[in-house]
């Protein structure tokens, strides 16, 4: 049983889920403790905002029975941290669909949150809440309280060391890297950005809309790790961008993008995967340079990777690349993913599971009948969780209503 198919009832309380101890500051944590104490809630969490202000990153949490890395990335504005970051100021809601993003937080069994910002006199830190298993109406001494145990978490996270490349390659891949709309037309979507720990590659993934109405699904991997590959991970997404307003055809993106890496980008190459689906979300061509087929999971069907036609990454020479035209029944989910999901770099030790397990994994948890935020939580949770992860990991989902 999936953590997300439990009993909507509290478990025994259980360690800090969090990025490994090494990243953590013990005082964040210590706080977050206090705030569950102070205010009787079974759970504590911080949001830290990114560094365009847009969105809020799951950071550290106490109390839930998941890994969070699995959380959504909330825009500012949007659910109720989102609406804390814009407003900056307390709020308190029962935990619905409607209200609240992040499904893990349902799946805990949290009834009624409370939230406040993290500020420094200069800057929006954050938002911390906490929430309680049951409903409940918070009162002005607790969001006293809470207020206080904020302020001195901005202490703290306002006093961070200066970046190192890891960081600086960080902040590029996620200034990069869109808040996928929850929905475009009779399309669902949700992503998900797993850092390495070590150091970073060029993963990316992308969504977007078409002159014409069709949308524009990316998946993508640079070869190479560090800022470079970042870099360059980059300049190929604005690329493409560019490539997919002067062409329908998703082969002849990807062409005029081998192009243009070969010439400008010395020594890279990468893997991309670019699909495009049109009015009326019936059928969906794509064009593959050397990724990992999407996987697609629709109602009545066993779950299978797309047979898709697959051509040289980008990089290599000059190639005729292809496109495939597949349908998409209504209901059906596709998982585009990169490497990080599926491969480990020890395989060959006993225990460890090959590539051919990890896609067989990742093809039973997708169900169609999820949607698209859950889905991408409960791979993550199953697949990755709270181990150290040698190499980056971006995954998209997209469901047809």
């Amino acid at each position: 049983m999936s953590i997300l198919d439990a009993p909507d009832t509290p478990g025994p309380d259980v360690p800090p889920q969090a990025r490994p101890v090494s990243t953590i500051d013990p005082a964040l944590t210590a706080l977050l403790d206090e705030a569950r104490e102070r205010l009787g809630t079974q759970s504590a969490s911080l949001l830290l905002v990114n560094e365009s202000g847009t969105v809020l990153e799951p950071h550290v949490s106490l109390g839930l029975r998941h890994s969070i890395r699995a959380a959504s990335r909330v825009p500012v504005g949007e659910g109720f941290a989102g609406q804390i970051a814009l407003s900056r100021q307390p709020l308190s809601v029962d935990v619905s669909r409607d209200t609240v993003i992040n499904p893990l937080l349902r799946a805990a069994g949290i009834r009624s949150v409370l939230g406040v910002p993290v500020l420094t006199a200069a800057r929006l830190v954050g938002v911390l809440h906490v929430g309680a298993s049951h409903a409940r109406e918070f009162a002005a001494d607790d969001v006293t309280a809470l207020r206080e145990i904020a302020d001195r978490v901005a202490t703290i996270a306002d006093a961070a060391t200066p970046r190192r490349t890891h960081d600086a390659a960080l902040v590029l891949q996620r200034s990069l890297l869109p808040t996928t709309p929850r929905r475009i037309g009779d399309l669902e979507t949700a992503a998900r950005y797993v850092p390495a720990e070590g150091e970073l590659g060029g993963d990316w993934y992308d969504v977007f809309t078409l002159p014409d109405g069709g949308v524009g699904l990316v998946m993508g991997d640079v070869v190479g790790h560090g800022l470079p590959a970042a870099v360059v991970m980059g300049r190929l997404r604005s690329a493409l961008r560019a490539y997919a307003l002067e062409h329908d055809d998703p082969a002849r993106v990807l062409e005029q993008l081998d192009r243009k890496i070969r010439h400008f980008e010395d020594d890279a190459f990468a893997t991309v995967v670019y699909a495009v689906v049109r009015p009326p979300y019936d059928t969906i061509a794509i064009s593959s340079a050397g990724h990992w087929p999407p996987l697609l999971a629709a109602p009545g069907l066993e779950s299978r990777a797309l047979d898709v036609t697959q051509d040289p990454m980008l990089g290599v020479a000059e190639f005729e690349r292809r496109v495939t035209h597949l349908p998409l029944p209504a209901g059906a989910m596709l998982c585009f993913y990169t490497d990080g999901l599926v491969e480990r770099r020890d395989a060959n030790r006993p225990g460890v599971p090959s590539v051919d397990e990890q896609i067989d994994l990742v093809r039973g948890l997708l169900r169609p009948d999820d949607d698209p935020e859950t889905a991408c939580s409960r791979l993550i949770s199953s697949t990755i969780g709270d181990d150290f992860t040698e190499d980056d990991t971006a995954l998209l989902v997209v469901r047809r209503t």
